[in-house]
């Protein structure tokens, strides 16, 4: 269940840690451990590639945010501007039932350039730098002078103009400008601001400190971001992190890497692909978040994933390499799944493969749910289907591995 928050030593924890309720389950014709005996590394086997470079070093992706999930609905933009839902509430379209598990185009919008989504609101950018929001409005994260805490249409958000890059997550709005300012909107109940002592915002607050911004990610728990030189810059100072800025309102760091970083991925564990095609990894792993082995524990500094090289593409949950492999790790629900909720929980604690012959150009993600777009305009997902979120057409109520784990092509496309 990827990608709900709460909080453990100041960061926020980006996966709900399943509880496993094995006496719950309704009688099936497996046990849950025979279910869980089936990942296998004959089927999926655990990423053992040699450590070896890419022979061209990769740029830094700027690739746009064309995909976004929130727990219930999906959302994608394609190439001649217009903005597609599908799934269960927030489609910013009629339905009879509030679902529809078939993509759809929303009437009003053809001049969209990004979508981006997490816990249970979603960001728009449209070509002329403004953005629009829909969703959870509790912490004022789409409109901060409404008292409604979910707002059904979409509405533009004040005080901010000429944006470049968006980021939603929970209780969380992220902008950059094309004047590479970064500005914060939403929950400020842990402090992502020091001395601004209110537990909403008022409007969008710039974040000091950082300059020279290409791309962004972040949480109401702290930001990462990528500046033009490679360099990654955090507001949540790491263990050997170097501080380069500090002020009443903001702390700014550089985590040292020997080479260029050109991606990265904030989660439960924080994640950074470096030219050569090496990922590196720290934070929470107490379930494999960060991809580092049964350690149980914390990554105090970022240390590289064993077996993982020649990536290309990655995410907080998975990776793209060179030759077309797609690999994922963390924890996954696998079992059957009524309501209320009886499920085992499958720790991968090593990247396992899961699809070969794919060029990943961007990923996705959001609890029971996990995605990607390719460079020919596909949209795949894997995981959950619980709301139609995969857009295939249909609702699946489904954790067995063997669907968990098999990326399947959405309806949607980017073309």
């Amino acid at each position: 269940m990827r990608k709900i928050n709460n909080f453990l030593n100041k960061k926020i924890i980006k996966s709900l840690v399943a509880i496993i309720i094995i006496s719950t389950l309704p009688a099936c014709d497996k046990s849950p451990s025979e279910h869980l005996q089936g990942l296998t590394e004959d089927k999926y086997p655990v990423a053992n590639m040699p450590n070896e470079p890419l022979e061209t070093p990769l740029e830094i992706n700027i690739e746009p945010k064309r995909l976004a999930m929130t727990s219930s609905w999906s959302a994608g933009v394609k190439d001649d501007g217009t903005l597609w839902t599908w799934g269960t509430d927030g489609l910013l379209r009629d339905t009879k039932t509030g679902q529809d598990p078939t993509p759809r185009q929303v009437e009003g919008v053809n001049d969209a350039v990004a979508v981006s989504g997490d816990g249970s609101h979603m960001l728009l950018l449209r070509k002329d730098g403004t953005v629009w929001g829909w969703g959870s409005n509790r912490y004022g994260e789409v409109d901060p002078n409404d008292d409604d805490t979910f707002i059904e249409e979409l509405r533009q958000i004040k005080g901010i103009s000429d944006v470049v890059d968006i980021e939603a997550d929970t209780y969380a709005s992220i902008f950059l400008t094309k004047e590479s300012k970064v500005y914060y909107l939403g929950s400020n109940q842990w402090h992502i601001l020091k001395n601004v002592d209110k537990d909403k915002l008022d409007a969008p607050f710039k974040i000091s400190g950082l300059k020279d911004i290409s791309r962004i990610e972040g949480s109401s728990g702290y930001i990462l971001a990528l500046n033009t030189q490679g360099e990654l810059m955090t507001t949540y100072c790491i263990k050997n992190a170097v501080k380069v800025f500090d002020s009443d309102s903001n702390e700014i760091c550089n985590i040292p890497f020997e080479k260029k970083v050109v991606d990265f991925a904030q989660g439960v564990a924080d994640f950074a692909l470096l030219e050569d095609g090496s990922v590196w990894s720290w934070g929470q792993n107490f379930n494999g978040e960060a991809a580092q082995g049964k350690t149980n524990g914390e990554i105090d500094i970022p240390t590289r994933i064993k077996g993982l090289s020649k990536v290309t593409n990655i995410s907080s949950f998975a990776a793209n390499t060179l030759d077309g492999q797609l690999y994922t790790w963390g924890h996954y629900l696998i079992g059957e799944s009524p309501e209320p909720m009886a499920s085992s929980m499958r720790r991968l604690h090593e990247p396992i493969l899961i699809k070969n012959d794919i060029e990943v150009s961007s990923f996705s993600s959001n609890a029971y749910i996990a995605g990607f777009t390719t460079k020919n305009g596909g949209v795949w997902f894997w995981e959950g289907n619980r709301s139609g979120q995969r857009g295939t057409g249909e609702v699946v109520d489904t954790f067995y591995e063997e669907y968990v784990f098999t990326p399947e092509k959405s309806l949607f496309t980017l073309n």
